[in-house]
């Protein structure tokens, strides 16, 4: 089983670092830049006015109500990382159910540190595992640890309200506080088949900074290997020149072989000569021998004929054989198995529009099939892509052995038909009703 994975970074350097790495203004080195479309961003909405991270994080502090002054090294942003291992995410996005597991993750964030401490959020699919970015600015209004220390000294300060709100990340991770969090989000992440990891676990994420200083220190290796590479390459090419003076010896050697085979070749012209005195002796035998020879042609040329004859015959009674055997077994199939014609023309279908061959077999069991990515419409000679859809196989109701593929509860045909005038109208066309296609049946 899969376990819910929940991870609080404090924001210690610039706020612009982590924004760009939400937001995804920098590209980082351990993300497929081929995935980054798949990304989603502006989960939460700023607040009008406010464009990028940072600036929520700024506007939700400046007006939060706090008195007290805040320093330069105060962390104003905690970020908040939801995941699970690849095979966990998986079933999650196979099941369709990926729009409510950001939906869940964002109201448990908001339910849990406070609805307006919550400034941001973005999905991240590029990197090795999706998972789920929350920006979380730690506001509390619970009393400072440090006022019991105060009332125990003789210095009287002025009673200030218990309740005021102040900017203070070490009273949200408090370490009793971290391991209820982890209680907490794995209640609320049972539902996708997710649990709570291992109580006392030696296991430690390893933060983005932690991250890339191991990448420089593989890149640093590899450039010490590259290195090697290139002194063997020096030798190899040493090596080469070496076996280019052999091949040069070889040539000559093989000079001196093109005057032996010319010697060989006059040698050969003698016995050539004298072949030609035993070739006439031997015409003169062929020609004694020729009537026997045009007897024993003319009787091979009838066993020949006789041969082909019974070979013909025995191909047409294979064949006549074979054509009943395969008309029976297509009796047979139409009589036990009615549907399996029209469901083997919607697997080729499905495979021919991108199915992955685990979703067609699941999609021809008739089971509701969530996906996300591109289909192939050949009706339109065009790819379309879809975030988060589902496919289903069901009984066309005017025909009792046939179906009908579709996709969000419309015919796959009209769904193409849809999506092909969407991206129209987005393009600022009037789309025209294309004809229906009929690939599909005969």
């Amino acid at each position: 089983m899969s376990y819910a994975v929940f991870h609080i970074i404090k924001a210690n350097s610039s706020l612009n670092s982590i924004a760009k790495h939400i937001e995804r203004t920098s590209h980082p080195d351990n993300a497929d830049p081929e995935r980054t479309h798949l990304n989603r961003y502006g989960l939460v909405e700023y607040p009008d006015g406010i464009t990028g991270l940072a600036a929520a994080v700024e506007h939700r502090i400046a007006n939060a109500g706090i008195s007290r002054k805040i320093s330069d090294r105060q962390v104003r942003c905690l970020n908040m990382v939801m995941t699970s291992d690849n095979e966990g995410m998986q079933k999650i996005i196979d099941a369709g159910k990926l729009d409510q597991w950001i939906a869940d993750n964002i109201k448990w964030v908001r339910d849990t540190f406070g609805s307006d401490n919550v400034v941001g959020a973005a999905l991240h699919m590029d990197e090795r595992t999706p998972h789920l970015h929350i920006a979380v600015v730690p506001i509390v209004t619970t009393e400072r640890k440090k006022k019991a220390r105060e009332a125990a000294v003789k210095k009287r300060y002025r009673t200030k309200p218990t309740n005021r709100p102040r900017l203070c990340a070490d009273d949200i991770m408090e370490r009793k506080a971290m391991s209820r969090y982890q209680d907490l989000y794995a209640e609320a992440m049972a539902k996708y088949g997710l649990e709570r990891g291992v109580r006392g676990s030696e296991a430690r994420h390893i933060d983005q900074h932690e991250y890339y200083r191991q990448c420089q220190r593989e890149k640093a290796v590899l450039e010490k290997d590259v290195a090697e590479l290139s002194t063997e390459k020096k030798k190899l090419d040493k090596e080469k020149k070496s076996l280019e003076s052999k091949v040069g010896h070889l040539e000559c050697s093989a000079i001196a072989l093109d005057a032996q085979r010319k010697q060989m070749r006059v040698a050969n012209e003698e016995i050539r000569q004298a072949n030609s005195e035993l070739y006439s002796e031997h015409t003169r035998l062929t020609e004694a021998n020729s009537s026997l020879a045009a007897e024993n042609k003319s009787l091979m040329a009838t066993s020949s004929k006789l041969s082909d004859d019974v070979a013909r015959l025995q191909m047409q009674k294979l064949s006549n054989e074979a054509n009943g055997d395969f008309q029976k077994y297509k009796a047979d199939i139409a009589r036990y198995f009615p549907d399996l014609e029209d469901l083997l023309r919607w697997g080729r279908y499905c495979t021919h529009i991108g199915f992955p061959d685990r979703f067609t077999q699941r999609i021809l069991a008739q089971e509701k099939v969530g996906f996300a990515g591109s289909l192939f419409s050949s009706e339109h000679n065009q790819t379309f892509s879809t975030e988060g859809s589902y496919a289903k196989l069901e009984r066309d109701p005017k025909e009792k052995y046939r179906f009908i593929l579709t996709i969000d509860g419309i015919n796959v045909f009209q769904w193409f038909r849809d999506m092909a005038r969407k991206l129209l109208e987005k393009l600022g066309f009037q789309p025209k009703e294309p004809r229906q296609s009929r690939s599909i049946r005969r």
